[in-house]
């Protein structure tokens, strides 16, 4: 089943992350700070002494230095307890006080598109990344290191590189099987009437994803260039 995004932050809102984990770990007195919704504890995905797992009330996710896992609400709930998704949200549901939404066709068809559409950015995302640091990335890792971004800072922020082709990013999704429909609803390319094959927007350029607030990649700023361009989906 397939719930509307609106429901699905609604009830992740209304419900403190750190509500759903503190069920299942002990906080760190010492590193957390509840007044500011900023919880530490040793994470209950692998066995460890010293504290490193995080979860941030106002962020809703939780991430671990030292295995890496990371999620949400849900995720939290499916990973560790092996819920499946609507059981997760049902818990969620449950625990907000909210009543589960009515199957709603059209919904689940608007919703499942929505869902398409930011896979295929998320895979854009991954292509520039990839590209960036590939030996066509040297010009674009170069001018990233003489404006002072470390490799930590580019890794942070998921920095990625456009190659200089009309076809590059195309190619690529098509062969991960995106439809023409689905990177033209993306922004991805440019076409039109009056443009018999269409090509990559995006060509030469450093590229920044700009992240939904549950970190998904919706849009991407680019440089350089005199004034930042960007495209939503």
């Amino acid at each position: 089943m397939r719930f509307p995004s609106s429901f699905l932050d609604e009830i992740r809102d209304r419900v403190p992350i750190s509500g759903v984990i503190g069920q299942r770990v002990t906080w760190d007195r010492k590193k957390t700070n509840a007044g500011r919704g900023d919880f530490w504890a040793c994470c209950p995905f692998h066995g460890e002494k010293t504290p490193s797992f995080h979860c941030e009330d106002r962020k809703g996710r939780y991430h671990c230095f030292g295995c890496g896992v990371s999620g949400d609400h849900f995720r939290f709930l499916t990973d560790l307890d092996g819920m499946s998704f609507p059981e997760a949200v049902q818990r969620i549901a449950d625990m907000a006080g909210v009543p589960m939404p009515a199957i709603d066709p059209q919904a689940e068809k608007r919703e499942e598109k929505r869902r398409t559409l930011i896979d295929v950015m998320e895979l854009a995302a991954g292509f520039f990344r990839d590209r960036l640091q590939a030996s066509e990335g040297a010009k674009a890792r170069a001018y990233l290191r003489e404006r002072g971004l470390s490799a930590r800072t580019i890794d942070t922020f998921q920095l990625g590189y456009a190659p200089e082709s009309r076809n590059a990013l195309k190619e690529f999704l098509a062969s991960k099987g995106v439809e023409k429909h689905e990177i033209e609803a993306c922004g991805l390319v440019v076409h039109g009437p009056e443009i018999a094959v269409s090509y990559d927007r995006f060509r030469d350029r450093i590229m920044f994803p700009i992240l939904s607030s549950r970190e998904k990649v919706i849009a991407f700023g680019v440089a350089p260039c005199a004034r930042t361009r960007w495209r939503n989906i």
